[in-house]
């Protein structure tokens, strides 16, 4: 499906669908399938990842992401990026969500598993200070 809309905007149509760990549906995402929803909705060539534990480990979400979207970009991240963080501080990456605009500077959406849905939150110095890595997605092809 091929549309003019921007990978935050696809992304926050997901708000208030249910966390699903490896979900893949507008019936229930988690965090890795919000982004590859988001990213097909808008015409891209987003390829599944293979299946998953519930922590990734040793840098594995950071690998295929870098496999997929190349490098991270070595800036603060920007509208309809991709970001990698700790869902914690201290803890390892594990988690990733997509940059959007806010009523209150730049915000984020992401399939949050604590509170159980999709959620659109302010980015604020607490969740910038979690970010790992920002990654933008490659051209349309």
């Amino acid at each position: 499906m091929s549309s003019n809309k921007s990978l935050s905007e696809a992304a926050l149509e997901y708000v208030g669908v249910k966390f699903i760990h490896r979900g893949r549906t507008r019936r229930g995402v988690d965090c890795v399938g919000l982004v590859i929803l988001a990213a097909q909705d808008c015409g891209y060539l987003a390829e599944d990842l293979p299946a998953y534990g519930r922590e990734p480990r040793n840098g594995l979400l950071e690998k295929t992401l870098a496999d997929h979207l190349g490098a991270p970009v070595n800036r603060a991240p920007a509208v309809n990026d991709v970001v990698v963080m700790s869902l914690q501080s201290g803890q390892q990456p594990s988690h990733v969500g997509i940059i959007t605009h806010h009523p209150n500077g730049l915000g984020i959406v992401h399939a949050y598993g604590e509170i159980g849905r999709v959620a659109h939150q302010r980015l604020d110095t607490n969740k910038i200070k979690r970010i790992a890595e920002v990654y933008e997605w490659p051209a349309k092809y």
